[in-house]
């Protein structure tokens, strides 16, 4: 069998579409199915039911699974170490960022990096998805964990800076005459309807109503700016906006942590640990905004 083959089987079992397989391996839709068919044919068995929902797995095809990603490790591993092993400044790295406000400030220090070293090729993308350092969908991440949760055993890296987050509203939202009085303000909801929101917990007026449902933190701070309610979000993200304000009486929680992070077999790569340091010194300079405790205790 061909390794690209059993990549497209793969991406086909865990993502159960050519869209999605397409996305993770890099390639096109055509491909996907064209090497699927190949791999059938080769194997003269069927794989995948193509139904409305997807593609399903068949029996053969659920035994094949496990020698496939025994294989798949095999090969990773050996990358891993001919890569991990790479003293040269040159060459790509894959770097996945989170896909939130504050992220674009990196993006000046990554352009004097690729200045510095030309021959790095960097590719970048973001994404709040988990991708799988083991599998090398990305060389470097940096990722957004909840409070005190720590990495894998087989990733390293550092720890960058906590992130704190707190109640912010827009400051024509609050009562002219009275700006204590927070009894008419409402929260702009981060959960689908029907479910709990939970953050409530970590806010200092759970009473108030949600109003809406906005998944994504960064439209949430949007719509904060856009004075649909008061929001209980990351600081960083109201560091830059003169016109957002704490809630009065509102608390700041050390909510989650900034880690960047990589395979630990990629540990010796030279431009890898070059970029991972450059990252973890921007951010450095960041810390004031990523948690605004520092400027309270100050």
């Amino acid at each position: 069998m061909d390794w690209n083959d059993i990549k497209v089987f793969l991406a086909l079992a865990r993502k159960g579409s050519a869209k999605g397989a397409s996305q993770i391996i890099g390639v096109s839709k055509s491909t996907v199915t064209r090497r699927l068919d190949d791999l059938e044919q080769a194997l003269n068995t069927h794989l995948f039911d193509r139904t409305p929902d997807g593609y399903r797995m068949t029996a053969a095809a659920e035994q094949l699974l496990p020698t496939a990603e025994h294989v798949e490790e095999l090969i990773l591993a050996a990358e891993r170490r001919v890569h991990g092993e790479d003293q040269h400044l040159e060459g790509p790295i894959r770097v996945t960022l989170p896909d939130t406000e504050g992220m674009g400030r990196l993006m000046n220090r990554l352009a004097r990096f690729a200045r510095d070293y030309p021959g790095i090729e960097l590719e970048i993308s973001a994404s709040t998805e988990a991708l799988d350092l083991s599998r090398r969908e990305a060389d470097i991440a940096v990722r957004v964990m909840p409070a005190g949760v720590k990495p894998p055993d087989y990733l390293i890296g550092r720890h960058l800076s906590p992130l704190s987050a707190s109640t912010y509203v827009h400051r024509d939202l609050l009562n002219v005459d009275d700006p204590e009085d927070t009894s008419r303000l409402q929260w702009i909801g981060k959960a689908p309807a029907g479910q709990k929101e939970d953050w409530l917990r970590y806010t200092h007026l759970p009473e108030n109503p949600v109003r809406h449902a906005i998944l994504d933190l960064s439209l949430v701070a949007g719509a904060v700016r856009a004075k649909m309610g008061m929001a209980f979000m990351p600081c960083l993200f109201a560091s830059d906006h003169e016109e957002l304000v704490q809630v009065p009486g509102a608390i700041t929680v050390h909510h989650s942590d900034l880690w960047v992070l990589t395979h630990k077999d990629l540990r010796l790569s030279a431009r890898l640990r070059a970029l991972r340091e450059v990252i973890a010194d921007e951010f450095e300079q960041l810390r004031p905004q990523l948690d605004s405790r520092r400027n309270q205790d100050a």
